[in-house]
């Protein structure tokens, strides 16, 4: 897919639970529906049992999967470009540049590849005549030549092609004979006795100021079968029109540096660092097709990819890449986090259960009604994130936007909450490496880096039967990611409560802080269901944040 700069993504954190999916597609669809086309939804992982379940169930697609926004040539590349074949003579291609305040053409191979490209410069340069001495013996199609000089053909064959070394027939006869080559292209006027001798020689006569030519020239160069065209203009303007008459494939750079559409800009401003040029054709690696160009200024006059992030503030839970992006909006339910921003940005941030809460407030300010299947979504995300309305976090707020949406698509809220909590307890029969991470956040807290994740399940006993496997899959994501700790919520809802599993250097320190001995078995906390609100806040207490 082809990814615009002035498009803007609405995207939740990495791990992406019920509510972040559901958010970013209800506050994008939000910001259309408000006048604003350009919003589109997005993701940073995959979508979760639970989130596929309303998905399937309000007939929705899931947001545009984003691996990352780091900068790529494709994003800042220019792909109207002018496109010309190999043999376009130099004085069209300037002339259509012109036209079209272009500053660069790409020269295309008859397959369509790549052949070189060719900039406003290189084109002046030919035009106004800086020919060097070696380019002084040319080979140009007659049509070409006809159409450049607007001239008029007398004999000879329209299709033929002409080269050789111009000759300008200005001096004497003697002397014309001293320094004329035969097979020269010569340039002359009204002079009968230099006509006579180019018509006897040359490989192309070429008369200027639609001078007449004499009719014994013209037979002797109709026997050779030699061209002789007749030109307006004097001299010096045949001469270059002459010159503009060549292929741009004589002035192209034929081995410019290229870029594939995927390369990542921050490392095109590291290899470019040291080169002059002011444009790189961008390739596509497979084809050789030319996708764009990327011009100098491009480079550094990047601000990135726009961004809302919907249901998390910290760089550790967005999506890779977010230091280069730009970030126009928050919207979130969490503490704040350490989301740096290069300049002023909204931020909507409400201590409610869900941000679809805060998004559905958002649309009813705004007087807006949003469609029947976002409100189902919207919907299935409050109930997800405060557990059916039994999560310590779920506030009145959450309850009034809950029930308003249900009115709006017709669903009944508990009926629909435990249907898409059974869907996600399917959750358990995932690989141990995957159940880990299915609902996973990373946390900065007081120089330490902890981690937590959370599966609402049905019954946790068949879970702990997989206990061992969990924990080593655990310590292995602990090592690989230098966490201090790493904690799982298995969390009940109809028991009330969470089944902790903990491992990390300072597990000992967090089961103290929930008032527990560490044991590699985990413990039972009654009454725990929020990760944001009975969790987080004892780690941070711990770990000294």
């Amino acid at each position: 897919m082809r990814i615009l700069r002035q498009t803007v993504y609405v995207v939740g954190h990495k791990n992406p639970d019920t509510d972040s999916v559901c958010s970013a597609l209800g506050y994008a669809a939000l910001k259309r529906g408000l006048g604003f086309p350009d919003y589109f939804a997005a993701r940073a992982g995959v979508v979760g049992t639970e989130a596929r379940f309303l998905l399937r169930r309000f007939g929705l697609d899931a947001p545009l999967y984003l691996p990352d926004v780091k900068t790529k040539v494709q994003d800042v590349m220019k792909t109207d470009l002018l496109s010309v074949p190999m043999d376009a003579p130099i004085k069209q291609v300037y002339h259509r540049l012109q036209e079209t305040h272009g500053k660069l053409a790409v020269i295309q191979r008859p397959d369509g590849s790549l052949g070189g490209i060719v900039t406003n410069s290189d084109l002046a340069m030919a035009f106004m005549g800086a020919v060097e001495s070696d380019q002084h013996y040319l080979r140009f199609s007659l049509r070409t030549l006809l159409d450049v000089m607007q001239g008029t053909l007398l004999c000879g064959d329209i299709d033929a092609v002409v080269s050789g070394q111009i000759f300008i027939a200005a001096m004497s006869p003697p002397t014309m004979k001293r320094f004329l080559q035969p097979g020269a292209i010569i340039i002359t006027g009204d002079r009968t006795e230099a006509q006579k001798i180019a018509a006897e020689v040359s490989a192309c006569l070429i008369i200027t100021g639609n001078a007449k030519i004499d009719p014994e020239v013209l037979a002797i160069a109709s026997q050779r079968n030699m061209p002789v065209i007749v030109a307006p203009g004097d001299t010096y303007m045949a001469v270059r029109n002459v010159g503009l008459s060549r292929a741009v494939s004589d002035v192209m750079n034929q081995e410019p540096i290229v870029f594939a559409p995927e390369d990542l800009l921050s490392d095109v401003i590291k290899q470019t660092r040291e080169a002059r040029h002011r444009v790189y054709p961008v390739v596509n690696e497979k084809s050789r097709m030319v996708a764009g160009a990327l011009f100098r200024d491009d480079l550094f006059g990047n601000s990135g990819r726009n961004l809302v992030l919907v249901d998390h503030n910290e760089k550790s839970q967005a999506v890779a890449g977010i230091e280069e992006a730009k970030i126009l909006e928050i919207i979130d339910h969490h503490r704040l986090g350490d989301i740096q921003t290069s300049g002023p940005v909204l931020v909507r941030n409400e201590p409610v259960g869900s941000t679809a809460t805060i998004v559905t407030k958002i649309a009813r300010e705004n007087a807006y009604d949003l469609p029947g299947e976002i409100c189902g979504a919207l919907l299935g995300a409050i109930l997800s994130d405060t557990l059916v309305f039994r999560s310590p976090t779920c506030t009145d707020m959450d309850r009034e936007m809950a029930n308003y949406l249900a009115g709006r698509c017709g669903e009944d809220p508990e009926k629909l909450g435990f249907e898409m909590l059974r869907a996600g307890s399917e959750v358990e029969s995932l690989p141990a490496d995957q159940l880990i991470r299915y609902n996973l956040k990373e946390y900065h807290i007081g120089g330490n880096r902890a981690a937590v994740g959370q599966c609402e399940v049905v019954d946790t006993s068949r879970l702990l039967t997989r206990k061992d496997e969990i924990l080593t899959e655990m310590d292995a994501l602990c090592q690989s990611r230098d966490l201090a700790v790493m904690i799982m919520m298995f969390t009940e809802i109809m028991r009330r409560g969470t089944h902790l599993l903990i491992t990390g250097p300072e597990r000992a320190l967090i089961a103290a802080a929930f008032k527990q001995k560490f044991d590699p078995e985990g413990f039972f906390l009654p009454g725990v269901l929020s990760r944001k609100m009975q969790i987080i806040p004892k780690v941070t207490v711990a770990l000294g944040g």
